[in-house]
């Protein structure tokens, strides 16, 4: 595999959105847990 290039724009956009749907699943599985332990 080659690196990865920083001024390919699907590269940093890739990036970005791997981070925000990172956040938003680790967001929901929180939630999921604290609805399954009655915390709310």
């Amino acid at each position: 595999m080659s690196p990865p290039d920083e001024h390919d724009p699907a590269e940093i956009w890739g990036r970005r959105i791997g981070r925000f749907l990172g956040v938003v699943a680790l967001g929901v599985l929180g939630w999921l847990l604290g609805r399954q332990l009655q915390f709310w």
